[in-house]
């Protein structure tokens, strides 16, 4: 069963105007469509779904409304008779189609449709590129609307450029990037914009040359980390966390702080990756077991670590605790810690899973074991990150040859 209502957009635009959405509901999921019409929230009913006449063009409006209300009805009316499996997009799509709109639709207005679906599929980590993404598109046109039009190959020459002379790394230019480049590729793919508009045959993202350095630290940097004499607890917590992913084949944060109770059996951890869904299990070692009995969680909590609390199990909340507790209680405490040590890297949480990768390849273990311990999907994954990752084997060959 399939539903509609007409809303305002949740947050305004830069003027304080809110953006009148069409909404539609199926299997407790929804997505929406702007129909390019814009209040302000007092002008707007949300009990009748229309203007109020305060609003100076609220008869127009309105009648548009109420048009495209007919439009949605007829159209959820055609899927449901042809009794075939249909999604939200599907109707989205006919709508766009028959308001003879479907070339009109703004890069904006589609790219807000997408991280709206992937933030409903509970994918935050992928919906904050999205959105930082699009926030970088529009700072850069200096406007919040950008037609599909105006991402001309010239265009995206300029923007990398832009990203490039307001200090951006390449790794995040090559994100913001390829994320406007698969865009394009959903737009077609879903018959919004003809295959015409697509710029990336031009502008080839693969041309992007990024450092690909992945900061990691060596077997000796580690022990100078293992064994140094912290006194703020700040930085104890901080090098406990970091220990227990180098330990635990690289796990990520978001993985960390999710292990249950139940996941441990035996001295193993079993866990399903958040990122690829792989399952990924490990013995622990003696520096685990010390760290879950310090930081055990409370005996009627679900989790193993006492990081998310009262068994809360709400995504948004797991990912704004993830980001805070990585940033105050491990990320900056980590960066004293290093240059403490008169270590000259930039070490963050995530570069334990480097130095685990990193220990791996140096030992000429083989990538399918590799693959196996990080976690990922498949062997392309794992060929891309080694190839960012430090190699010795040819300074080693040429030190045997010349020394």
């Amino acid at each position: 069963m399939v539903s509609y209502k007409f809303t305002l957009k949740s947050t305004p635009n830069a003027q304080g105007d809110y953006f009148i959405n069409l909404v539609l509901i199926k299997d407790r999921t929804n997505t929406s469509l702007s129909i390019k019409k814009k209040c302000n929230y007092e002008d707007w009913s949300f009990e009748t779904e229309r203007l109020k006449k305060s609003h100076k063009e609220y008869k127009q409006i309105n009648d548009l409304i109420e048009k495209y209300s007919g439009r949605v009805n007829n159209i959820i009316h055609e899927f449901e008779l042809d009794e075939t499996p249909f999604t939200l997009q599907d109707i989205i799509t006919k709508f766009k189609k028959d308001s003879g709109k479907q070339q009109a639709l703004s890069y904006t207005s589609f790219h807000e449709s997408l991280i709206e679906e992937i933030k409903n599929a509970g994918k935050l980590s992928t919906s904050n590129i999205e959105k930082d993404t699009l926030k970088s598109i529009q700072r850069f046109f200096n406007r919040t609307e950008i037609t599909f039009k105006d991402l001309s190959v010239d265009a995206i020459y300029k923007y990398q450029s832009f990203l490039s002379s307001n200090n951006n790394s390449q790794s995040t230019i090559g994100i913001r990037i390829r994320t406007l480049r698969a865009v394009f590729n959903k737009a077609i793919n879903r018959e919004i914009i003809p295959s015409t508009m697509y710029p990336f045959d031009k502008f080839k993202v693969s041309k992007i040359k990024e450092s690909g350095k992945k900061e990691y630290l060596s077997e000796e940097e580690l022990e100078l980390l293992k064994n140094a004499e912290l006194l703020n607890k700040s930085d104890i917590i901080a090098r406990d966390m970091f220990l227990l992913s180098f330990y635990g084949r690289g796990i990520n944060f978001i993985d960390l702080i999710q292990l249950k109770k139940t996941d441990l059996y035996k001295d193993t951890i079993t866990y399903k990756r958040s990122k690829t869904e792989v399952i990924v299990n490990f013995k622990i070692n003696e520096h685990w077991r010390r760290k879950i009995e310090e930081y055990v969680s409370p005996a009627d909590s679900i989790y193993l670590f006492n990081i998310i609390h009262n068994n809360q199990s709400s995504k948004i909340y797991i990912n704004n605790r993830k980001r805070k507790y990585l940033k105050i209680y491990i990320n900056i405490p980590l960066k004293t810690i290093i240059t403490d040590l008169n270590i000259q890297k930039k070490i963050t949480y995530y570069c334990a899973r480097h130095s685990f990768a990193t220990i791996l390849k140096f030992n000429n273990i083989s990538v399918d074991i590799i693959k196996e311990a990080l976690g990922h999907k498949d062997i392309k994954s794992t060929m891309s990150y080694l190839n960012t990752l430090p190699s010795n084997t040819l300074d080693k060959m040429i030190d045997d040859i010349i020394f």
